[in-house]
């Protein structure tokens, strides 16, 4: 498990399960770790051609944004690894302002960074 201070003592999380080339993930934190959706990319030839692209599906549960997040971290894991990913992402903070929604982006891009670098193969 990798961890990321936010602010005010809030955390994110991040959980990776090898699952033989595939892997889960759980990227959750705040006030309220929960389950706010599901993102699976799958690694596959790009479209162009050259290199590796990835297909996407997200499942959201109604009213939460959850996704963004957890699609940068399936995509960048499955383009990285080329495989297949699930990530699940729950992170919230009651109250949150702009400015902190801009720091949980940037502290999500850095966990994401520090996983991708202390998991590779």
């Amino acid at each position: 498990m990798l961890k990321e201070e936010l602010f005010n003592g809030y955390y994110i999380y991040c959980d990776v399960i090898r699952m033989g080339k595939d892997c889960t993930m759980a990227v959750y934190g705040g006030d309220s770790p929960h389950v706010g959706c599901a993102v699976m990319s799958a690694a596959r030839p790009s479209l162009t051609g050259e290199g590796i692209g990835v297909t996407t599906s997200v499942l959201s549960a109604m009213g939460h944004k959850d996704d963004v997040i957890a699609r940068m971290f399936a995509e960048a894991a499955a383009e990285r690894w080329n495989c297949t990913v699930v990530c699940t992402c729950g992170i919230h903070v009651e109250d949150l302002t702009p400015e902190q929604l801009d720091i949980v982006r940037e502290k999500c891009a850095g966990l994401l960074q520090r996983m991708l670098e202390q998991t590779d193969e």
